[in-house]
């Protein structure tokens, strides 16, 4: 991992309104959150959140994906959701003054932006509309974990295309579901898909040949649009 602190002025500078999250705050709030904020860097692969770990920050994304997870009581990992570009996390711990609940996992590189509890806090008590723009979050992000836990029912191929279509929508704010999807090894694919690597492999496969997932260069996977998939299914 590496660290750089983010320079105050003629360099780095974030526009923290331009974030779905933060969109309602005046000037001088985005100000007041971005008080000795830290750019963070993490390469594919790397944690960024330990379960248990003490909650002294929260993390915005600007860049890559990565995963939430849990290790069940039998020791098999349960991906609970996926983050990306504009995704906030960590703040459950400082809303709640407790540890970690969960491991965060990054699947590509990733740039975050580290922001310090007091200042968030102090303006989540100030703030309504910050404090409403959190509720909403977490509500969708309870309704994708109910939507990923009723998936679990479902055949191997439709499990895939979910998780791909998440990847996708997950590589940048209002990324359609035909996003290019970052290349990932299979073993990662299987474990956000809770099947079996062999399993998501030849699935992979059949996909491939259904034409319901494009091979791109570089190792990149791209879903056709819902009507084709519509259509072949």
């Amino acid at each position: 991992m590496a660290l750089d602190p983010a320079p105050s002025g003629g360099g780095f500078m974030l526009d923290l309104a331009s974030y779905a999250l933060f969109a309602d705050l005046r000037q001088e709030q985005c100000c007041q959150l971005l008080d000795q904020h830290r750019v963070l860097r993490f390469m594919a692969g790397r944690p960024l959140l330990h379960e248990q770990d003490d909650g002294q920050g929260l993390f915005l994304f600007r860049q890559g994906i990565a995963k939430v997870r849990s290790i069940d009581v039998e020791g098999q990992e349960v991906v609970l959701s996926l983050l990306g570009p504009g995704d906030l996390c960590g703040e459950m711990a400082i809303l709640q003054g407790a540890p970690r609940s969960a491991d965060v996992i990054c699947l590509t590189d990733c740039e975050l932006v580290l922001l310090r509890a007091a200042p968030f806090q102090a303006l989540l008590h100030q703030e309504p509309r910050l404090a409403l723009a959190l509720a909403r979050l977490e509500a969708r992000r309870l309704q994708n974990l109910n939507r990923r836990f009723v998936r679990r029912e479902s055949s191997a191929a439709a499990r895939l295309l979910q998780v791909l279509e998440d990847l996708a929508t997950r590589t940048a704010p209002e990324a359609p579901p035909t996003a290019p999807i970052p290349p990932l090894p299979q073993r990662e694919l299987a474990a956000l898909s809770g099947l079996a690597r062999e399993t998501a492999s030849r699935t992979l496969v059949r996909l491939r040949r259904q034409g319901l997932v494009e091979q791109m260069p570089g190792g990149r996977l791209r879903l056709v649009n819902g009507e084709q998939r519509g259509g072949r299914g």
